[in-house]
């Protein structure tokens, strides 16, 4: 598991900065007994950019991780993953947007088809830097649940 946000203790994995709010909450509990809340500010791109432990993805088959979207719309939020330690361009690394659905979404990555945006370049899985889940130029506050961050076998 990547993050499981069981404990305050969690939250010290998380790179915080402004226009996004972190909570350990009991709402929206996919696994254990808390969930992580966002609270996603209107700016560029808010959301989670957390600090990885486990920077080789190589012996798994899948990231998954559950989102809850409390709107009563759906929304949609971006997966960023980078395998080099500078931050790339965008046509250096993964993105991937992904509606969410009114309630629980569930999202399964395949590792196998992390490829970059614009060179079309598989990524490194021995070494995967940094993982963002995040909202392009939201208009408006929103909030998100996730919870269960993990990599599958």
């Amino acid at each position: 598991m990547l993050l499981g946000f069981e404990s305050d203790a969690e939250l010290d994995l998380l790179h915080w900065k402004c226009h996004t709010l972190f909570s350990i909450s009991d709402e929206h509990v996919t696994h254990g007994k808390k969930s992580l809340r966002m609270e996603l500010y209107p700016s560029d791109y808010p959301g989670l950019n957390p600090k990885l432990e486990v920077n080789d993805w190589k012996k798994y088959g899948t990231l998954n991780f559950d989102i809850y979207n409390p709107e009563k719309e759906e929304t949609m939020i971006t997966v960023r993953i980078d395998d080099q330690k500078e931050h790339p361009d965008y046509a250096d690394r993964y993105n991937m947007r992904f509606i969410l659905k009114p309630g629980l979404n569930l999202i399964r990555i395949p590792l196998d088809s992390l490829i970059t945006s614009g060179t079309h370049r598989q990524l490194n899985l021995t070494k995967i830097y940094k993982f963002l889940i995040f909202m392009v130029h939201p208009q408006r506050k929103y909030v998100l649940y996730i919870d269960h961050v993990r990599l599958v076998p």
